[in-house]
């Protein structure tokens, strides 16, 4: 086994924390993974982890050469990139993350073509809903919502976004006290995704501007949950209050299957910048794989904001009149 390869399938086990965590991440079966492992193992004449199905551990030796095989391919890494840049042909692993309904949205259709214009690219794709930090797990680009205060990075704009849209089943609405003002919230169920700094009680923070600045709720309910389809569902079979951008909700705005709340209001569960940014480490010289990527990002969300600015359009004219929103039947 080549024993770069085993350097890296080794770091990746000690980083997501078991065989089968690394596998998922890798492609590959645990009995594949600990196969390597073990080979490498062969090849050091020595024992780096002590594993057992669930969870493994770093021996001291492991601690040793973990630290130095880190050390030795984020050299290697460096190195291909700046041959690449040498070179000027984009090539090379490409780390971006981003959420997962930004993912979806933007990207699952475009991806494909990108890779086969770029062929020497390989690109690694983290979709989750919380934020990573760019330089702790080494992100080469991260598309966010909102521009980050972070003077270390370096921000391209990709689109103006749209509106966050606060949302209820009609239902709901019927058989709940009326929503008239952002602290009318506190009374309701709000269905939230978890964001950093949520307290261990599943309350979340919700923000909202009136003429006064910005105010902060500490909205509670019966689901917390990172999965955006799972939580917009939940919102539509009447379990409670959603809030997210107009994108993701306004197929179902415009059918009347939800209603928006609060439409005279800003309200956001992070930062009141809808746009979207590729966030990304500030450096002396861009290697062409960067470039292009960011290229292609720029193209593909361009191409989108005819489409967004329609939705941001139809969901203001179909916002909840109040009489929508104060019809109960207790």
């Amino acid at each position: 086994m080549d024993s770069t390869e085993g350097m890296r399938v080794f770091t990746r086990v000690v980083r997501a924390g078991s065989l089968s965590a690394a596998g998922r991440a890798m492609g590959m079966s645990a009995a594949s993974v600990s196969r390597k492992i073990s080979a490498l193992e062969e090849n050091t004449g020595a024992r780096l982890l002590n594993r057992t199905s669930r969870k493994i551990a770093l021996t001291q030796i492991g601690e040793m050469y973990y630290e130095k095989a880190c050390l030795i391919l984020d050299q290697m890494d460096a190195l291909s990139d700046a041959l690449s840049a040498h070179q000027g042909t984009p090539s090379g692993l490409l780390t971006v993350h981003t959420r997962v309904s930004i993912g979806s949205e933007f990207l699952t259709d475009a991806l494909p073509q990108f890779l086969k214009l770029y062929p020497k690219i390989r690109l690694r794709l983290w979709l989750t809903e919380e934020p990573r930090d760019v330089l702790d797990s080494k992100v080469d680009v991260s598309i966010r919502i909102g521009v980050p205060d972070e003077p270390a990075m370096m921000v391209r704009r990709l689109s103006p976004g749209t509106d966050r849209v606060l949302f209820a089943s009609p239902a709901y609405l019927r058989n709940h006290p009326p929503i008239r003002h952002p602290q009318d919230l506190l009374l309701h169920n709000c269905l939230s995704i978890p964001q950093e700094g949520d307290m261990e009680d599943g309350q979340a923070s919700w923000f909202y501007r009136d003429a006064s600045g910005v105010r902060e709720l500490r909205v509670s309910g019966s689901l917390q949950v990172n999965d955006v389809p799972m939580l917009r569902n939940a919102a539509m079979e009447g379990i409670g209050i959603a809030l997210l951008p107009t994108w993701i909700i306004a197929g179902e705005l415009g059918l009347g299957r939800i209603k928006r709340i609060l439409p005279d209001y800003d309200l956001t569960p992070t930062g009141f910048d809808p746009a979207l940014y590729a966030v990304f480490p500030r450096t002396p010289q861009m290697a062409p794989k960067m470039r292009v990527f960011l290229d292609f990002l720029v193209e593909t969300f361009g191409r989108r904001e005819p489409d967004l600015a329609r939705m941001t359009r139809e969901v203001r004219s179909n916002a909840a009149r109040p009489s929508d929103e104060i019809e109960m039947s207790f």
